[in-house]
Order: C-alpha cells, then structure tokens, then sequence
C-alpha cells in the first residue's frame, strides 16, 4: 500500500481511522465492491479504487500536507469529503446511507456549516421544482424573486464562510469547490484574503481562473457595439441614433421565455417617462426566433420603450459582440458610446446625473 499524510474513511456503522491512515467499513455494500478515492485537492488525482473486503477496505494515504479527499461508493450511493490531518477520522453510515462524519475541529467545522445550509437549500431546491412545474407566468415571476433572494443568501453565507477559515482547509476547499458561482463582488474579497495564504496556492489559481473569465466577457469601458435592427414595426433602429439624441442608453438583451427578463420589464416599465425626461433612453433587444411570442411578451408586459429583434436569436451578430452569456443582459452606454455597467438595476439609473 501507500504512504500518506491524511486520513479519510468512509462507511460504515462505525468506522474508525487512525492518522495517515484511511479505513472504510460499510454494512451496505457487498464483498467486492468497488471504493472509488479521489485527492481533489490542491489537484485531482485518483488515489485508489479498493474493493470491500469483510465488510471494509484499509489504505493508507500519499499526502503528507494539506489535501482533501473523496471517498465513494455505488449502489447504494455514497459521498464523503475528508480532510488531510493529524487526528482520527469517524465516519458512521446510517441505513439510509447517511454519514457523520468525525475528523478534528477543522473538518467537523466544514461538515457542521453544511449542515446548517440543508435547512435554506433544500427550500430553495423546493421553489426550483415549483417554477419547473408552473406555466402560469405571474407565479413564475413571483417564485422567481423568492429565488434570486434565496440565491443571494445563499452566495453571502458562503463567503462569510470561506472568509472565515481562509486560513485552514475549511475555507481553502469552500472558496475552490464553489469557484463557479462566485458573484466579481464576492471575487473581490476572497482574491486579496487568499493572496496571503501560500499554502493555499491552488485555491487562489482557481479564484484568479475564475476572475479572468468574468474579465473575457466584461464590457465595461468598452465601445459599445454598433447595430441596426428592425422594430416592432418594421423601421430598422441603429445604435448611433439612440446615443445622439440621449445622454445615456440602457440595452437590455432579452427573451420572452426568460422569466427574470419579464420581471425586470414590468418592474421597469412604471419608471420609463421619468427616466425618459432625465435623458435616459432604453431599448430592448428580444433574442426570440418568433416573432408572435416576442410580441405577445411586449404587449403583455406593456413595455413603453422601443423594441428591436436580433434575426437568429442567441446565435445573433449582437449576443457574439456583447458577449451575452446568459439572460436578462443590461449595458449602461454614455454619450460617447462607451459602456459604463453591466447589470443595471433601476436605483443605478435613478442616480444618474
């Protein structure tokens, strides 16, 4: 077998492990099956894949400094995240394949803030379901702002988190595993907190990856893309005459199948003649290949504004050039033709000169 630094177990009534060593037993799974241990970080590497013997496997791991490891099993299905330590590890298998896990402070203090989010995630999974299941489109915007809340929350106790233990693996594995939904405001702290942290190279890499491909896309400061395209009646409507006869344009790229897209339509639609007088000028552009749902979307949510339409949807000449990722999209454009924001909210515009 291998050497190690970590200790990692996994199933079982009770399983006890002792330092650098990985022991799992399992009263679920059959003799021969396969345990699947992987290193994930500060890089993936499969470590291992044993077979259950007697009701257990025994390994020892290679690390000898910091690392996290997973350890799974099929049929039933389980997952466990441990960290590299100098203390024991625990973990209990329930019949219904749930585990506690034990392991020193640092991993129990991971496995305790799991717990807590169970509780906000699983409502939140809940409203996930209901928006799937509901085609009426007023409980749709309704249950959608109940999950933009619940993904704000969500964001903000992870970050707290991750600031936290930035300076032990509880915050190093937080801020890497969730790498994909940090938030540029979240990026901001969490790049400076890390930089000082040399042992958690590998999580830093993977915030600064992250920072570059919101960098790729961002168009601030950017000369907004020109484009010509046709309105609602029919009249093509170009970007240059829109900023000349405004101090300010808000493009919004849009969709009528995209929920949060009508939201912020009929949440702005109440602010336009004010915003209007203020020399702010906003124009839609709708990414819908149909132009019946596009226009049954406008008169529904009775948008004031002028509204265009991008000829091949979300494979349009003006999603490429804005680098539209996802939907709703709001570009703040000045006078000069310069983008001045990206997702834009009405109290931005509000405070505009």
């Amino acid at each position: 077998m291998k050497k190690l630094t970590c200790f990692t177990a996994l199933l079982a009534a009770t399983v006890s492990v002792h330092a650098q060593e990985l022991r799992v037993t399992t009263p679920l799974h059959p003799e021969g099956a396969k345990v699947t241990i992987y290193r994930e970080w500060p890089v993936r590497r499969l470590i291992d894949t044993p077979l259950v013997r007697q009701g257990a496997i025994l390994i020892q791991l290679p690390d000898s400094g910091a690392a996290v490891y997973t350890v799974s099993l099929r049929k039933p299905y389980v997952n466990v995240t441990l960290f590299s330590s100098a203390t024991p590890v625990s973990v209990t298998i329930g019949k219904d394949t749930q585990a506690i896990v034990k392991g020193g402070p640092v991993l129990e203090k991971l496995n305790a803030f799991e717990q807590s989010m169970k509780p906000v995630e699983a409502v939140w999974s809940k409203l996930g379901t209901q928006y799937g299941n509901t085609t009426d489109l007023d409980a749709k915007l309704a249950i959608s702002e109940k999950m933009n809340k619940m993904a704000t929350e969500v964001q903000a106790k992870r970050l707290a988190f991750a600031l936290e233990n930035v300076d032990n693996l509880a915050g190093a594995w937080s801020a890497y595993h969730y790498a994909f939904a940090w938030t540029g405001a979240s990026l901001s702290k969490l790049i400076p907190s890390f930089r000082q942290q040399d042992w958690a190279a590998a999580t830093m890499q993977k915030l600064i990856e992250k920072q570059a491909e919101s960098d790729k896309i961002n168009m601030t400061g950017k000369t907004a893309p020109a484009f010509a395209l046709r309105s609602l009646n029919g009249k093509v409507v170009d970007l240059g005459s829109l900023v000349a006869g405004n101090k300010y344009v808000l493009l919004d790229v849009w969709a009528s199948w995209c929920t949060p897209c009508r939201a912020g339509n009929r949440k702005l639609a109440p602010h336009y003649a004010a915003l209007k007088k203020k020399g702010i000028e906003i124009v839609s552009v709708s990414v819908d290949e149909k132009d019946d749902l596009w226009r049954k979307a406008v008169a529904s949510d009775k948008i004031p504004w002028p509204q265009l339409v991008a000829p091949e949807g979300m494979k349009s000449d003006i999603v490429a050039q804005y680098n539209v990722k996802s939907l709703p999209a709001t570009f703040l454009i000045n006078k000069e033709g310069k983008i001045i924001q990206q997702h834009v909210e009405i109290s931005d515009l509000e405070k505009l000169p």
